[in-house]
């Protein structure tokens, strides 16, 4: 269920001049919440993802490395 969660909230993002720098926790945990899906896996995962997302973005915006 994290995993489902993390794929339907990709676009949960903190954005600012420099574009995206990093996931809304909030919004991803409310979305879990309504999911059913909350979990200390959860929790454990989206600092682990965070930067591969913020990643991918900065690449597809053009802002990559």
């Amino acid at each position: 269920m994290a995993w489902s969660v993390i794929q339907r909230c990709g676009g949960q993002v903190r954005v600012g001049f420099g574009g995206v720098y990093a996931l809304d926790f909030g919004a991803i945990l409310l979305m879990a919440d309504a999911m059913g899906a909350t979990s200390p896996l959860l929790a454990d995962l989206l600092p682990r993802v965070e930067p591969l997302i913020v990643k991918a973005y900065r690449k597809e915006g053009g802002d990559g490395e």
